[in-house]
């Protein structure tokens, strides 16, 4: 008789436990929801926007790298080689900028005046024509010089005689002629700078020194103004462009080392050295442990008992008995698994929307891949 009563008493205080807790469960007006997924991570894949022969793997595939970390390094020497030509492309842009932004030197003005004092002077002595001094002396030179001819004529004409005699020689008579000629020669000269001198300047002479210092002039006032506003924004937009170059071809250089964005799992390295890579292909493929989630399906009826930020607990199979926290991070805003015809409410039933539930993996024990059962305190 004993053991009949203890078994109806444990069944009694079993319900009243339950009862309780239905109670308590009603008066706080809570349920449980409990729904199943799988813990998915964020998976990144990086690689060359310019490509190219593998130089170096530096990872292997379940390594744990921190930002910034080089996981691939490409041989790009030709790059290199393009880039020191920019730089030098640049460097003369900058030189030729900066020369016309200074404008001229002191030196270079100076001298700009110095030809234009020279144009004018000459230009002023074509105008004023021939001192009368110079007329003077160029008729004594010419009177000088025809006394000198005529007296070697006269020399040249004895010493012709004596030859055809025999008395002087054939060397003594060649001189006497050579002599002759030359000072004739001489005389002439003297004779028509006489004529040129008295004739004055001729007028084509005095325009060409016009232009002359005209063009002195010009360019002595160039000088003065410095380089035009063109030729500055000109050489300006060159340098500009240069370094633009440059840039670009920095960024390219650049790319020849595929880095981690942000702390990460090596999951898959797809690349060996030696290999030929295009550019923009995934070489690497990293997983980011700290962005863990569990994606669950949630019922439409339900889905005005949760919301954005409203806490969870989780469980996975390789942990059983353990709860890890987590988060409602997004909900779906497009149901999923639509039927055709909804007309009923257990028709609606089938209509799910996507939850994003985020996970705090702060021990690591979590990995992408595992089943998860997450619990949801929702409102009756």
């Amino acid at each position: 008789m004993k053991k009949p009563v203890i078994i109806v008493l444990a069944i009694a205080a079993l319900a009243a436990v339950v009862a309780y807790l239905f109670l308590g469960a009603s008066r706080n007006g809570q349920s449980a929801l409990q729904l199943s997924g799988t813990v998915e991570t964020r998976e990144i894949q990086v690689g060359s926007k310019v490509g190219g022969r593998v130089r170096a793997v530096l990872v292997e595939e379940g390594q744990q790298v921190k930002t910034g970390a080089i996981l691939v390094r490409f041989d790009v020497d030709e790059l290199l080689a393009q880039r020191e030509q920019l730089r030098g492309r640049v460097a003369e842009a900058e030189a030729q900028a900066a020369r016309l932004q200074a404008g001229y030197r002191p030196e270079e003005i100076q001298q700009a005046e110095a030809a234009t004092r020279r144009e004018l002077a000459s230009l002023q002595q074509l105008q004023h024509g021939p001192r009368p001094e110079e007329i003077a002396q160029a008729l004594a030179d010419y009177e000088a010089a025809k006394a000198d001819a005529s007296n070697a004529a006269s020399v040249f004409a004895r010493v012709d005689k004596l030859t055809t005699s025999g008395d002087v020689s054939a060397q003594a008579h060649d001189d006497a002629r050579s002599r002759r000629d030359q000072l004739s020669g001489r005389a002439e000269s003297a004779r028509q700078r006489l004529v040129l001198l008295r004739a004055g300047t001729r007028s084509e002479e005095i325009r060409a020194a016009e232009q002359r210092y005209r063009s002195a002039q010009a360019a002595e006032q160039m000088m003065h103004k410095g380089y035009r506003k063109e030729e500055v924004a000109e050489a300006s937009a060159r340098l500009t462009q240069a370094k633009a170059q440059l840039t670009e071809m920095e960024v390219r250089v650049a790319e020849s080392e595929v880095v981690a964005p942000t702390e990460a799992r090596v999951e898959v390295v797809s690349v060996r050295p030696g290999d030929l890579v295009p550019a923009s292909r995934a070489v690497v493929t990293l997983l980011e442990a700290s962005q863990l989630w569990v994606k669950v399906y949630v019922p439409e009826p339900e889905l005005g008992r949760i919301a954005v930020g409203q806490s969870a607990s989780v469980q996975v199979d390789s942990f059983p008995g353990q709860h890890f926290a987590g988060a409602i991070q997004q909900i779906s805003d497009r149901g999923e698994f639509l039927p055709r015809n909804i007309q009923t409410r257990e028709d609606r039933s089938h209509q799910v929307f996507g939850v994003k539930v985020r996970l705090d993996n702060s021990t690591g024990l979590l990995k992408s891949g595992m089943a998860a059962t997450v619990q949801l305190q929702v409102q009756k």
